[in-house]
Formats: structure tokens, sequence, C-alpha cells
């Protein structure tokens, strides 16, 4: 595999530190570590081998797992003159025991021993123990015990910190949100000298609320699957409130588990009532389905995922949230930031750690996805111009020129010499639009403000390679739809206004009034941010919200197919 929070007094940080730093060694590489073992006895076997750089590279340098860290091992020994870093007195630290004793714990975040050939490292120590004190390789076996607990323990803090799977290392991922960097070494120092630090990352809590409740998420879903699953619903056909069907008791033996022991031949029981139309309302609203408590084809495919299933979409976004750095807003408080879930079609502000507005959005159709990556909302533009790219003009537009020459006023367009002020119109008959294509194309197409303009009254720019950004639209009944991916990557946002009016909240002046007035303009008008907010355009298709509902969504790109075959 590919493979770090705030101050406590002492007394907590001691006792936080013995119960939270229990994962981390849980994901050991020690299956091909006793070959490596029985070869690092010193010659005569009498004097223990030098510990140095060489030592660790023999050690652990050919195990594919510790790759990745090896000269992270190599670097916290060098700092420390090679000193062991797990003993005190001859003893293993406490912070060792307790690693040792909860190995098998990676699952709760999400992440399997399996997946790093952990051996027992109960067993490692044990072996160590019954060395008598006086015996040849006690002193051998102690430097291999805490060298396997060193490389470890930065295995396992890189990903439980970064995540499993490098995003970056795999361009099918299509994930360019910037990840934490995080000095393992400084954090794993801290640990094992029992002190307070500014540095983050060293008690080794969850860093973003939205992973702490998938991993309760997980819990829960792992107990249904423990105890053998849902039942599989037999539906067929279209039901309705008060309509009678067979399907109506395998639907309230899933969705209503009190009644998972009803009686048979109580005819109520098939009779789809209110109480069973609310709980199949709930669950279309959980799964991204349209709401409207009618049982048909769609609610049944989602009804029948296997929970196994289910756990694995939990934990590939759990893996999703360890790709996110620490802190989300500019600066470092989570002050203020916007994020948009593609899958679940949706924008979100956040403010002090709290959602201040959620709205709907529309995304990138399949053929032209909206990318995943982070950046900063600069500027806004009112009444702006929508600047055709030439791809559009070669798909879209140019079928029309070649049957009409006046479609482009027909639509309030303009082919003009170049982008921006010093655009000059250029009539559309001076192009062989016959033989035109993107790349021939010697000039620009774009559409000017006005009620009908493609990017609506106003768009939030974070300028970048990708050219997406958010904006307005005209087609407002889009956002009726179940889902809504019909753009060309940018992202069409519900609300606007209110959108505008809570970035410019700090600009002097510019109140909901001076919002709606600049967006009536049919002049374009750029109007700088006080301070940038981050904006984060990932993808998540599980979640959890405050009121502790589990949430999927399709995979509407097949990001998490892509991902589950770095991952499991």
């Amino acid at each position: 595999m590919n493979k770090a929070p705030t101050h406590t007094p002492l007394p907590k940080y001691i006792l936080s530190l013995l119960l939270l730093l229990l994962p981390f060694l849980a994901l050991a590489n020690y299956s091909t570590l006793p070959t490596a073992i029985s070869t690092l006895h010193a010659a005569d076997g009498n004097e223990k081998a030098k510990f140095d750089s060489d030592y660790i590279q023999e050690y652990i340098g050919n195990e594919s797992e510790y790759r990745h860290q090896i000269e992270l091992v190599k670097q916290f020994y060098k700092d420390r003159n090679f000193q062991l870093a797990w003993f005190k007195n001859n003893q293993l630290v406490p912070q060792a025991h307790k690693l040792i004793q909860v190995i098998d714990k990676a699952h709760k975040e999400g992440l399997r021993a399996a997946d790093y050939n952990a051996i027992d490292l109960q067993e490692m120590y044990r072996a160590y123990e019954a060395i008598p004190a006086s015996g040849k390789t006690k002193q051998q076996k102690k430097q291999e015990l805490d060298l396997a607990l060193t490389a470890s323990y930065f295995n396992y803090a890189s990903d439980f910190y970064k995540g499993a799977v490098d995003p970056h290392s795999t361009a099918s991922i299509e994930w360019e949100v910037k990840r934490n960097k995080i000095k393992l070494n400084k954090a794993l120092e801290t640990i094992l000298q029992e002190r307070e630090s500014s540095y983050p990352y060293y008690e080794f809590e969850a860093l973003h609320e939205g992973y702490l409740k998938l991993r309760d998420a997980l819990v829960q879903y792992r107990q249904i699957q423990e105890n053998g699953g849902w039942p599989k619903v037999e539906g067929e056909g279209i039901i309705k409130l008060n309509d009678t069907s067979a399907v109506v008791l395998d639907v309230r033996r899933r969705l209503l588990p009190q009644q998972q022991q009803v009686n048979e031949q109580d005819s109520a029981r098939y009779v789809y009532d209110q109480q069973l139309k609310d709980a199949v309302t709930n669950f279309q609203e959980q799964h991204g389905l349209v709401v409207d408590g009618v049982l048909g084809p769609q609610t049944y495919k989602a009804l029948n995922v296997p929970v196994e299933e289910r756990i694995d979409q939990i934990v590939l976004n759990m893996e999703r949230w360890r790709w996110l750095p620490k802190e989300l807003d500019a600066n470092g408080g989570d002050n203020r930031y916007v994020m948009v879930n593609i899958p679940a079609f949706r924008v979100s502000v956040m403010e002090n750690g709290e959602e201040a507005m959620r709205m709907k959005a529309v995304v990138g159709k399949t053929m032209h996805s909206t990318p995943v990556f982070s950046h900063q909302i600069q500027y806004l533009m009112f009444a702006p111009y929508w600047n055709v790219p030439n791809s559009i003009v070669e798909q879209d537009i140019k079928p029309h020129l070649q049957n009409n020459t006046n479609w482009l006023e027909s639509r309030n367009m303009e082919m003009v010499t170049t982008f921006g002020p010093n655009a000059k119109r250029v009539p559309v008959t001076r192009v062989n639009w016959n033989t035109m294509t993107q790349h021939n194309f010697d000039y620009r197409i774009r559409q000017r403000p006005g009620p009908k303009n493609s990017l609506g009254r106003v768009k939030f720019m974070f300028p970048n390679e990708q050219a997406i950004y958010l904006h307005d639209t005209p087609a407002n009944h889009l956002f009726d739809e179940r889902d809504r991916d019909f753009s060309h990557g940018c992202v069409r946002v519900e609300r606007p206004a209110d959108l505008a009016t809570y970035l410019l909240q700090d600009k002097a002046g510019w109140d909901r009034s001076r919002v709606q007035n600049a967006m009536k303009s049919r002049n374009q008008q750029r109007v700088d941010l006080e301070e940038s907010v981050p904006v984060y355009l990932v993808y998540f298709t599980t979640w959890v919200e405050d009121d502790g509902t589990v949430h999927f969504r399709d995979d509407l790109y097949g990001h998490d197919n892509v991902l589950a075959q770095q991952l499991f």
C-alpha cells in the first residue's frame, strides 16, 4: 500500500496517549521479518550488530510495505544518534505495550491488518522477554523489536493521516485536493517523550467530524452484517399508499426491523400503510431517490443493495476524508469554506465547523465530469460574459451556424477577435464552418450579459487550469431533477444571490440589495473578496447527517470502483 491535534494538560495527555495511540502499530508488516531477523546476528554470535543506517536498510529495506518509509525511519534514528526509542531501563515503555495489545484494531478505521501482513507483536515481545538478560542475542532482539515498532508506527500513521492510497499516484482516481503535510518523526518523538506539543498529529485523533461519523456508521453496518444482513425485497410494479401486496411484507421487514417477526397471517401486514410509507420516504431521501413514498423499480433496487456493498462504500469514503488537509479554511480555524459534493449534487457553506448554507447544484455530465480539486474563491463576476470553449463551439454551435448564420445573434452571442475588453466583433461569414475545428478556429465566441446568459447573472471565480467555476443559471428547472449532471464541468448553484451575499459580507457596501442590482445589470463587473475563501470540489458517495442518518449516492463517475481496486 502507498502509504497526525490540540494542547491538553499533561495528566490527560498521558491517559489519551495510552488510549489513542493504540491502533498505530496494528498494521505492521512482520510476515517476512523472521527471515530478516535470523540474518542479522553479529558475525561471531557474541557481539551485537551495529545499529546504524546500514543495519536499518538490511533489516527492513527489502520489505515492500516499508519501502515508502525506509528513509523516514533512518532519519528518525539518525536524529536520535541511533539510540533506541521504545525502551527505558531495558523495558518497553508503556506506549509500546498498549500498541502491542491492540494490533488487530485497524478495522475500526476502515483499514485491515491483513493488508499489512501483520504477525503477532505480542509473540515478538514474548520472544524477546524469554531471552535471559545475559543472553547473547538479547540486545539483538531488542534492536529488532525497537525498529519494528518504529517502522510500524510510520506505516500506520501515514495511512491514518494521509490515506492508505496515494490519490496523486493514480491518475484515474482524479483527486487533486491538497493533502496533509505531516512530520511523523516529530510526532513520534512527542509521543515517546510524553510531553505536550504545539505540533498537531501527535494525539492521533481523526481530523474531521465527517470521518468520525462514518466510523460510527461502519460499526452500525458491520453489526447488521453480523446479524445476517437485511432481507431481500422481491419487488415489482408500483405500490402506493393503501395498496395491498405481498411485497409490502418484505419491505416492512426490511425497513421496520421491529416488525421482523410479523404474523404472516395478519392481512393488515400486507397493506402499504402510512407508517411504512413514511419509512420508505426516509429511505428514498437517504439514498438520493425521488422522494414520493411510492414503491417502484429504483426503490426496490436500492433496498436490495447488499450490506457488504454499503460497508465497502463507507470504507472508501473514510479513505477520502483522510486525503483532505487538517485545516479546511484559509486561516487554520475552520472559519469559512465552500464544499461541493459532486455525487450529492450539493453545495455547502461551512463556518466554524457548522453548515451555514446548503443548496442544490448541477454538475458535469459523465463525458464532461466535474474535476475533484481545491482552490480559493478570489472574486465574483456580475453580469458575466460566457466565453464559450472552442470544444463547445465545434460540438454544439458549429452545426447551427452551418445552416443559419443569424443563429449567434438570436442567442445574444457574438464572434470576436479575443476574449476580454479588447475584443472586436467579427462577422460569422468570415469562417468556413464546414471545415472549422476547435484547433483551427482563429476567433472566439462569447455570450453577452443578460437574463438568458448560460452563466446566469453571476459567477464565482477561483482561476484554475481546468477553467472550472461556480455560477448562476437561467435553467432553474434543472434543480428539480433528482440526478443533476447536466453541465460541461462547471457547477451551477441554486441560490446564487444568497451565496454572493454571504461571500461579500465583509465587503463594505455590498449588502443583498446591491448584489441583486449588480446581478440585474448588463454591464460586467468584477468584485474581489476581502479575503479569499477556500472551495473544495469533492467526491463523497456516503456521508452522515447531523441527525445520524447515513446517506448513500450512486457512483456518478465510477470513482468508487477505481478506488476500490486500489484499496481492497
